[in-house]
């Protein structure tokens, strides 16, 4: 393997009520061999995680038992009961997903105008941990607005949420903001990488909709540098969910 330090920001593990599958450890643990990656950030499917809030405890347990395994806690909908807390401090990022929108369709925009929402920015800025933000463009452009200093991660470089160069163009110079590559082709990731530089763009899988092996080919295979090429694999992960994994 060319790089002796390989994290995968993005990926799924437990199993999904909406699609009858299941990710398991074995799989993971599979992938990681295959593929020479060394971590993975694990996140759980939006469906089990939105009917009970058992499967973010389940995950965070069995990240404590596989060392390979990084805990993200999966933001749930019901965010204005009292003592909600978005991102407990094991977890070492948060997961928002189309809330209480149609899962992978469309936003809910009567989210913006929940009085509870601002008490929610509040401690995701008071938490400064990383989020994983998924939600269609317009509705991204909106909770920016609101949300400044809150560090998000749009995922598949927003392919689910509209045309990603209109997440490019947006957010271009909010450092706030940064990418994961999962399911976007090499072009379009070498494109926001010239654009944002390689601090702001993180390679990720989204195991099960793509493999860690060939998500993590799109990346090696870039023009850019080796240095630059640390940047996306470990190193811009590392620094913004503060992982205690020493560099190579």
């Amino acid at each position: 393997m060319e790089f002796d330090l390989i994290i995968d920001s993005h990926s799924h593990w437990g199993p999904s009520l909406s699609m009858g599958t299941e990710v398991t450890t074995a799989e993971l643990q599979r992938q990681l061999k295959e593929s020479g990656i060394s971590y993975i950030v694990l996140i759980p499917f939006p469906s089990t995680a939105i009917a009970n809030n058992d499967i973010n405890v389940r995950l965070l347990e069995e990240t404590k038992r596989i060392k390979s395994f990084i805990p993200y806690h999966y933001i749930r909908e019901n965010f204005d009961v009292n003592n909600f807390n978005p991102i407990p401090e094991e977890y070492h990022g948060g997961k928002w997903h189309w809330m209480r929108g149609w899962q992978d369709t469309a936003s809910n925009y009567k989210v913006l105008e929940d009085p509870d929402l601002p008490v929610l920015i509040d401690k995701l800025r008071m938490i400064n941990k990383p989020i994983v933000f998924e939600e269609d463009f317009d509705f991204t452009v909106k909770f920016v607005d609101i949300a400044e200093g809150v560090t998000l991660i749009i995922p598949h470089l927003g392919l689910l949420g509209g045309n990603p160069y209109d997440f490019l163009r947006a957010f271009k110079d909010n450092e706030s903001i940064y990418f994961d590559t999962a399911l976007a082709s090499r072009d379009q990731i070498k494109k926001f990488v010239e654009t944002v530089g390689p601090g702001r763009v993180l390679f990720g899988s989204d195991v099960p909709f793509g493999s860690m092996h060939s998500e993590l080919d799109k990346v090696l295979s870039l023009p850019i540098s080796r240095e630059d090429k640390e940047m996306l694999l470990y190193k811009n992960i590392i620094n913004l969910a503060k992982l205690n994994i020493p560099l190579p």
